[in-house]
């Protein structure tokens, strides 16, 4: 029956929603408009072109004797399909009835990469059509005819009904009456293993998808900024194999000797000013410099792991776009089973059932960041997105360890802290993550402090397994920190003060009473909605005083993850958390997200890229609890105190029915609404998605 009425919404939506254009036209007579001639800003050349000479003063009118509904903009020789081709304009309209121009203010436009995109909707009795053109002085632009009152086709895009597929599996697999939450988890059946690795998968397909979709241009060389007048350095692990492989901690930029001789070349505007006064030799951007030398500040691991061995087996440079779908798969990957992890933790003293599992998963993959980043293909991600990958694996170790008897599975300890460990020599305030260790073993940790004191053999058994957890951690340690030394002549020195970057890192010192707002921005911000393609903007943040931000798309809780303020409701299932010690693993996983948000807050101020290092805390927070929550809504029934008094009955079921239908109908909305907002964030403006797709996906609401 679901899967019945997701069917009839789809092909609702397909033919009567997104082609109704095509039912408006049917009986449409196109012809010709009249070309009633251009504003002073727009020159006509030969060869079907015109050159915009004055932007405010660009325009073109057209009319026809008949009202016009929709225009179509005709194929001109002129035209070459290519990215950026698109031409936009605004369009104002005229009645018989009116004396002058009524404006629009919105965007629009066609590309003649975009077949679809050609049409364009009137409507409101108007005869008169101007399109002020919204184009660069100097733009060359293709001067079309144009139809009036075409007869629009009916079209059928793979995107968006993959699009309008998922969003139906999504509600039809996590809707409170899913009899998946009447499954327990149970990884040793095949039939409830089979769905855990198909769930894995998507959620590590997904974000690759969004990635080959927005196919980010990637250039072999650092490519140059005006605004800086210095190159980015965006082929630093590139720089960096190539270091490794040769002996040197150092990156073999060329060093302007004007910027070496700076007394302080972390100086924004005065570095600019050389780097233009001295143009010989470049100056690179978003790398660290220290006494004359250059150095990546972003941590090395990626670079021995992916682009040192690419270059030794190859004798290539591994493009950042391969190490990027690297770093997000395996991370993807690990984040999954951490996901699954948790669960099975929970289910240790109530069961978790497969439906509440899956969701879990599907939601960690919204939630830690990774998608919303991945499009952008900036080498930035790789660090970050590894060390959230060790990170997750290594907790995902930690609990297996639990499962089986910590202490007589010593060696998943072992490996477990040393992938936490490994996290330093990516991104090192993801190391906060180890904290969560604390709650997670603390029975662990006590019983083995109470049998210590009391026996010799008790004593060192508990010396082997502090040892089995912390020597990982000297063993990664210590090469990182002889790195550090080497580099910056400090074994806790990683270089990121030393950034060429927008602003000087050495002397920031930012007041800490705008950590309010950053928490504000960075978790509770809404998101910047409208009715116009692609119906979400980023939005800039206001600040007092000058700090370093970027346009936030929101807050997390109310973009990426609308279903973590679930967490908000945690005092109402205290009496859940408590039955199976779960409090306290939560308040340790937000105690490092805490930490962790703290100092990227003072280090880089406010930029969505930077939730990916605490998304997936906050996530293992927000799973603890649901797993929790399914257990007492969704497990077997019990008369308790707790619950008759709630359901103010001499049972529970009552309760349970409406706590099922609340909590995870809702939860079902926000995963679709992350879903949605994930895609159509892909549109929005400073995104990088080629102008083909962009255009054709803006075409499905032409008829808005």
């Amino acid at each position: 029956m679901p899967c019945a009425v997701a069917a009839i919404v789809i092909v609702t939506l397909e033919l009567f929603v997104f082609n109704l254009p095509f039912w408006q036209t049917l009986g449409a007579t196109p012809r010709q408009a009249h070309d009633d001639g251009v504003g002073n800003g727009l020159v006509i050349e030969r060869g079907g072109v015109a050159v915009v000479t004055d932007p405010e003063h660009a325009w073109r009118d057209i009319s026809s004797d008949e009202k016009i509904d929709y225009l179509y903009i005709d194929h001109a020789a002129s035209e070459r399909p290519r990215q950026g081709d698109d031409v936009r304009w605004q369009v104002s309209t005229m009645k018989e009835t009116d004396s002058g121009w009524y404006d629009a203010n919105a965007d629009v436009g066609y590309s003649p990469s975009a077949e679809h995109s050609r049409y364009q909707r009137i409507g409101d009795g108007t005869t008169h059509v101007r399109l002020r053109y919204q184009m660069d002085k100097g733009s060359v632009i293709p001067y079309n005819t144009i139809t009036v009152n075409p007869r629009v086709p009916l079209r059928f895009s793979p995107i968006r009904l993959i699009v309008e597929i998922l969003a139906a599996l999504l509600v039809i697999i996590f809707r409170p009456s899913s009899p998946l939450y009447r499954m327990r988890l149970d990884l040793r059946r095949r039939d409830r293993r089979m769905p855990v690795i198909a769930c894995a998968a998507l959620t590590c397909i997904l974000p690759l998808a969004l990635f080959a979709m927005a196919a980010p241009q990637e250039s072999p060389d650092p490519v140059y900024w005006d605004f800086f007048a210095s190159y980015q350095a965006t082929d630093q692990y590139q720089r960096l194999a190539d270091a490794i492989l040769h002996g040197r901690t150092w990156l073999d930029y060329p060093v302007n000797t004007a910027l070496a001789a700076m007394d302080n070349p972390y100086d924004t505007r005065m570095r600019t000013m050389t780097a233009l006064n001295n143009p010989d030799t470049p100056v690179y951007f978003d790398v660290a410099f220290h006494d004359g030398r250059y150095y990546s500040y972003f941590g090395v691991l990626p670079a021995l792991l992916l682009f040192a061995p690419f270059k030794v087996v190859t004798g290539m440079r591994l493009p950042t776009n391969a190490g990027v779908a690297v770093a997000v798969s395996f991370a993807s990957l690990a984040t999954a089973l951490l996901a699954v992890q948790l669960a099975r933790l929970v289910a240790r003293r109530r069961p978790v059932s497969l439906g509440a599992t899956l969701l879990g998963m599907t939601a960690m993959m919204f939630g830690n960041g990774i998608a919303m980043l991945v499009q952008l293909g900036l080498f930035y991600q790789i660090p970050q997105e590894t060390a959230v990958g060790f990170a997750s694996l290594g907790l995902a170790l930690w609990i297996e360890a639990k499962l089986r008897g910590l202490e007589r599975h010593l060696p998943l300890l072992s490996a477990g802290s040393a992938c936490m460990a490994l996290t330093i020599a990516c991104r090192p305030q993801v190391i906060l993550a180890t904290f969560v260790a604390i709650p997670l073993f603390a029975d662990e940790i006590r019983g083995l402090w109470t049998r210590g004191l009391h026996d010799a053999r008790a004593a060192a058994h508990e010396t082997r397994v502090w040892a089995c957890a912390v020597v990982p951690y000297l063993v990664v340690f210590l090469p990182q920190f002889a790195y550090n030394q080497a580099r910056f002549g400090k074994l806790t020195d990683f270089g990121a003060k030393y950034n060429l970057t927008g602003y000087d890192m050495t002397h920031a010192h930012a007041p800490l009473t705008q950590y309010f707002s950053f928490v504000f921005q960075y978790l509770f911000q809404p998101p910047n909605l409208n009715a116009h393609f692609p119906f979400v903007q980023p939005q800039t943040v206001p600040l007092t005083t000058w700090r370093s931000e970027h346009p936030m798309f929101g807050g997390w809780l109310f973009t990426a993850a609308p279903f973590a303020l679930l967490l908000f409701t945690m005092t109402v299932w205290r009496f859940a958390l408590r039955r199976i010690a779960a409090t306290r693993l939560v308040i340790g996983a937000l105690g490092a997200f805490a930490a962790t948000f703290v100092i990227d807050a003072r280090i880089t101020g406010v930029d969505f890229r930077y939730e990916i290092d605490f998304g997936f805390m906050l996530m293992t927070a927000v799973l603890v609890l649901l797993y929790t929550i399914d257990g007492a809504a969704n497990g077997p029934a019990e008369r308790t105190v707790a619950f008759a008094a709630i359901d103010g009955s001499d049972g529970a079921d009552g309760w349970r029915g409406v706590a099922r239908r609340l909590v995870f109908g809702s939860l079902t909305a926000c995963v679709v609404a992350a879903f949605l907002f994930l895609f159509l964030k892909q549109f929005a403006s400073g995104m990088n998605m080629p102008t083909r797709i962009w255009w054709d996906a803006a075409s499905w609401f032409v008829f808005m």
